[in-house]
């Protein structure tokens, strides 16, 4: 097992994604990869990306963790900590937050191909960046303009 540092990325940790899985999958980019941290991936025989298309990413490393084994057992979670080591419950993590992840390496077949991917175990949150879901914070409130009144508010038959 290696444990490495970056900024977490579409951290899939709270509940699975289940976009391209529908068991689902607990997931996270760490990003911005210094050179201790890719060394520590390369030699776990992982690969490390770049995509030109976001830069603000650099150097990173996708991992993640099915739900469900390939014999139909399920996974346990990943653990999410803070910084002193308690476990989180149902706290997003942001882009751009600083996570230490423990992950262990595994080797795969399919389809006639073969590789080795991280098995994410446990994120560590260092410095969270809140993910927010308010839709309060698309607008601000303009003063004078437009108040609804409860007779505008569209009925719904019930």
């Amino acid at each position: 097992m290696s444990v490495i540092n970056g900024k977490a990325y579409w951290a899939h940790v709270v509940s699975p994604n289940t976009t391209f899985d529908s068991d689902g999958v607990w997931s996270v980019d760490v990003c911005n990869l210094d050179k201790k941290n890719v060394d520590i991936i390369k030699k776990d025989g992982l690969s490390v990306k770049n995509d030109k298309d976001h830069p603000e990413k650099g150097d990173f490393i996708s991992i993640r963790r099915n739900v469900r084994r390939k014999n139909g057992t399920l996974n346990r979670a990943p653990e999410v900590k803070d910084a002193q080591k308690r476990i989180m419950i149902n706290t997003l993590i942001g882009n751009g937050s600083e996570v230490n992840v423990l992950y262990s390496t595994y080797d795969w077949e399919y389809k006639g191909r073969s590789g080795r991917s991280a098995d994410l175990m446990q994120i560590q949150v260092v410095d969270l960046i809140s993910y927010s879901t308010d839709n309060d914070e698309d607008f601000e409130e303009i003063p004078g303009g437009y108040v609804s009144t409860e007779e505008d508010t569209v009925k719904f038959a019930s």
